[in-house]
């Protein structure tokens, strides 16, 4: 089959910007600025030189890594986005290819009535993997799990998609080869989502490994301060015997100034021994679940080191949360993490933690003092908004990511009077 010029470059021209479209709908990374002068530049650059070149799909993949890339290393979860977005539209080209080889007669002339049917089908094609992809939550779990190894795989397999389809077009056997491409991409496909799911499970066992190692440092530094309490303690009754024993001397004896100066005294030494302004560790006692003490006592301890003033309350026992629990842990840690920096900025210094519990739901309630800003909450929840220099403001836009995974999660935020709030309601079955 041959194609005409005209139809063969609009449908490149829709191909490349196909990309963009996918790429930007399951990847909020960068700022506007970034994201326009990423498609001004790139969009029409790739156009031309894919008029002459059957490389060209490097260009935005590799200009759209420098461009928005946040962090200073290397930024795994965008690389995987855009080699995703790569692979989904030659699975889309390639499929569409496939059905337009196996209605049009041989030697047709291919023009824009087949075109447009062709890209109908890669837009429907495309569009059903945009809604999977995002009614799964897919992002997330390929943001929480990317490394170096599951970005080679996805780089083999564009690689090689690559290389195929520019020998397929270099030597004019496109037509004739489409449907061994199609097998051989599956096999190729079905290999590399092997090597993936391995790769996946240790990737998961080592993430489970040092969420496990996190906890037992957090819990040993809980038992350390217990017993360094203790041990504080301890002593001071001793040396409380001791000052009781001169009070009633000095009270037998009728010595009130004396009387009056050891009160003094004791109630100095009272204050150095027991600090007022100590967390209570106690406080911790209904949290049975060790994942989220863990997590709250290493958030606690920051707190402490920050000077600032901490307040919990959990009145009924946490044995565990309606969804995942690594999940869960990191969805909550985001959200103290979030409050103790905005706590530590403001000038009251001072964070509420309250979990209340009843047969249907569990809430955890964190209010924060913060320093007024201008920025509005639907901004703050968007991927790239922060109000920290230096910030890629990837926190909140991963609870509302949370959100969107479970249904029986509920997340609100209010800011009152320089207090901000943050309602987290788990739904139980």
């Amino acid at each position: 089959m041959t194609i005409d010029t005209k139809a063969y470059i609009l449908r490149s021209l829709v191909d490349d910007i196909l990309f963009y479209v996918l790429f930007f709908k399951i990847n909020k990374q960068g700022t506007k600025k970034k994201r326009l002068l990423f498609i001004m530049i790139f969009l029409p650059t790739t156009f031309f030189v894919e008029l002459y070149s059957g490389l060209s799909d490097i260009i935005p993949i590799l200009s759209g890594y420098i461009i928005l890339k946040l962090k200073r290393e290397i930024d795994y979860t965008l690389l995987n986005d855009l080699l995703i977005s790569m692979l989904i539209l030659y699975s889309a080209t390639t499929f569409s290819s496939t059905i337009m080889l196996l209605t049009v007669p041989k030697g047709y002339m291919i023009g824009f009535r087949e075109v447009f049917i062709q890209l109908f089908i890669e837009v429907f094609v495309i569009s059903t993997i945009i809604l999977i992809y995002q009614r799964k939550n897919l992002h997330t779990q390929i943001e929480k799990f990317s490394s170096k190894t599951i970005s080679f795989l996805i780089g083999y397999l564009f690689l090689v998609t690559l290389l195929i389809a520019y020998s397929a077009h270099y030597y004019d056997a496109y037509d004739h080869f489409v449907i061994g491409i199609d097998i051989f991409l599956i096999i190729q496909t079905l290999f590399v989502v092997f090597l993936f799911t391995r790769a996946l499970k240790q990737q998961k066992e080592k993430y489970e490994t040092q969420i496990a190692k996190k906890e037992l440092d957090h819990l040993k530094a809980y038992t350390e301060v217990l017993e360094k309490n203790q041990q504080q303690i301890a002593k001071f009754r001793h040396d409380y015997k001791n000052l009781l024993l001169s009070f009633k001397e000095a009270s037998s004896t009728g010595q009130n100034a004396k009387l009056t100066e050891q009160i003094e005294t004791l109630e100095d030494y009272s204050n150095q021994s027991l600090p007022q302004d100590e967390f209570d560790y106690k406080a911790l006692y209904n949290i049975q679940n060790s994942f989220i003490k863990s997590l709250l006592i290493a958030k606690l301890h920051r707190a402490k080191g920050l000077k600032i003033q901490c307040h919990f309350e959990c009145q009924k026992p946490i044995e565990t949360l309606p969804m995942p629990i690594f999940d869960g842990v990191r969805m909550l840690g985001i959200l103290l993490d979030n409050a103790l920096e905005a706590a530590a900025e403001s000038q009251n210094k001072v964070i509420d933690i309250m979990i209340y519990q009843d047969d249907s739901q569990i809430e955890f309630l964190i209010k924060n003092t913060y320093e007024d800003v201008s920025l509005a909450l639907d901004q703050l929840q968007q991927k790239g908004h922060s109000t920290k220099a230096g910030h890629s403001g990837l926190g909140l836009n991963t609870v509302q990511e949370f959100k969107q995974k479970y249904t029986n999660l509920f997340v609100q935020y209010q800011r009152v009077d320089s207090v901000f709030s943050t309602q987290v309601i788990l739904m139980k079955d």
